[in-house]
C-alpha cells in the first residue's frame, strides 16, 4: 500500500495560508492561548516553552519586519506574564493578557500598544514558515517531503507542525514512511491531543478529514486495513472520544461512520 497524495487545487501557498488561518484563527492583538502563552496573529507565540519562558528567537526582528515595535510598557507587561508562567500561574497570565473570544472587539480587549492587519499577519507567517518546513523535512526525510509536495496531506502535516513540532512524532512518521494512510490518519485524529482539549479536538478532526483515512480510489486491501485498525482500537477510540467530551450516542455514531467508510458504504468521514 502507498499514500497517494491529493494535490491542492490552485495555489498551494494560498491554500496553506487559508488553512492555517482557519485552523489557528487570525487575531489582530496579542492574546493568551489555553496555556497562557502570549500569541499574535496566526498562532505566532511570543514566548518559547522552555525554562524561564524566553522570547521567541528573532521576535524583535519579526515584529520590526511587519512595522511593529514593542514599547517599554509592552515589555513590562510581557515580563509580568513571563513570571506568572514561570510560577505556573496560568490564570494570572490570562488576567494580564486576555484570551481571545470569538466575536470580540479586539481593539477593546487589547492591552498592548498595537494591533496588526491580516496582511501583517500573512507577512509574519511567511517569516517563520520555512522554520516549520525545515522541521518537517528533517522528520519526514527529503524523499517523502518531495513526494507530498503541493498536496493536502503536506498541508495537514504543516498545520500539525505549526501547532507543535512535537506532533510530527515517531508514530506518525513511521506510518507515513510505511505508506499506511489509515495509521497516519489515526495518529492525527486520535494521537495528537494529549490533554484531550475539546477545542483543539475540533482542529484535529478537521485535519484528519482533510488528510483522509483512505486514498481517493481505495483498494480492497486499504479498506481491510482500515477496518482492522478500527476493530483493534475500538475501545481506545471510545475512551479517547469520551475524554474530549462526546456522549455515548455520539461515540457510537462516530464509530459506525468509520466502519461504514471502511466497508465502502458511506461518504468520506472526519
Amino acid at each position: 500500500m502507498a499514500i497517494v497524495p491529493r494535490p491542492v487545487p490552485g495555489s498551494y501557498d494560498e491554500a496553506l495560508f487559508d488553512f492555517i488561518v482557519e485552523s489557528e484563527g487570525f487575531v489582530s492583538r496579542v492574546y493568551t492561548d489555553h496555556r497562557g502563552i502570549p500569541t499574535l496573529g496566526l498562532g505566532y507565540a511570543l514566548f518559547v516553552d522552555a525554562p524561564g519562558w524566553p522570547d521567541r528567537d528573532g521576535l524583535d526582528d519579526d515584529l520590526t519586519a511587519i512595522g511593529v515595535s514593542l514599547t517599554d510598557g509592552d515589555r513590562a507587561l510581557l515580563g509580568k506574564l513571563r513570571q506568572a508562567l514561570v510560577r505556573g500561574a496560568v490564570t494570572e497570565a490570562k488576567a494580564l493578557v486576555p484570551p481571545f473570544s470569538f466575536g470580540e472587539d479586539s481593539g477593546q480587549r487589547n492591552v498592548l500598544s498595537f494591533l496588526i492587519s491580516r496582511d501583517q499577519g500573512r507577512r509574519l507567517f511567511e517569516r517563520i514558515r520555512a522554520d516549520y518546513e525545515g522541521v518537517l523535512r528533517q522528520r519526514l526525510g527529503g524523499g517523502l517531503m518531495q513526494a507530498l509536495e503541493g498536496s493536502q496531506e503536506l498541508m495537514v502535516l504543516f498545520s500539525l507542525c505549526y501547532n507543535s513540532p512535537a506532533l510530527i512524532g515517531p508514530g506518525l512518521t513511521a506510518a507515513l514512511r510505511e505508506g499506511r494512510r489509515e495509521k497516519a490518519w489515526y495518529e492525527i485524529r486520535f494521537g495528537s491531543n494529549r490533554e484531550r482539549h475539546k477545542g483543539l479536538q475540533n482542529r484535529r478532526d478537521k485535519e484528519a478529514k482533510v488528510f483522509g483515512a483512505l486514498n481517493a480510489d481505495p483498494s480492497d486491501a486499504e479498506r481491510r486495513a482500515l477496518g482492522t485498525l478500527i476493530e483493534e482500537r475500538r475501545n481506545r477510540m471510545s475512551d479517547y472520544l469520551a475524554g474530549v467530551g462526546l456522549g455515548s450516542g455520539e461515540i457510537q455514531s462516530v464509530l459506525a461512520g468509520l466502519e461504514a467508510e471502511a466497508a465502502g458504504r458511506g461518504t468520506r468521514f472526519a
